[in-house]
């Protein structure tokens, strides 16, 4: 699996805007085959800004190069959204603990209590 994460920095002005273009990526990105999860998170900033991530888990590397390209360095994004976006970052990790994903689950004696 490989897990592809866009962060984004967005100005003040262009929140609204690039909210509502963004939910069109997440559509597209949905109906992508490869595709096993995405996320799409923000958080607002004091300045107004936000800064959003997109989290997505693919099963292999060639669902990946389908999607974006032969650049993966690069943001395959909808028509408008990178005039919106202030800063971008792409980062590409190898998932790992596959067979055993409890190996990184917290145990219930970890929790914190209120």
């Amino acid at each position: 699996m490989i897990v592809r994460v866009l962060r984004v920095r967005v100005n003040a002005s262009r929140v609204s805007a690039f909210n509502a273009v963004f939910r069109r990526q997440v559509a597209l990105l949905r109906q992508q085959p490869g595709l096993v999860y995405l996320k799409f998170a923000r958080r607002l900033e004091p300045d107004g800004g936000e800064e959003a991530i997109l989290f997505e888990e693919w099963q292999d590397a060639a669902s990946l190069y389908a999607w974006v390209g032969p650049n993966l360095a690069e943001a395959r994004l909808v028509p408008g959204a990178r005039e919106l976006i202030e800063e971008l970052v792409v980062a590409h990790y190898e998932a790992l603990a596959e067979e055993d994903q409890e190996s990184f689950a917290i145990p219930p004696s970890a929790a914190v209590r209120a």
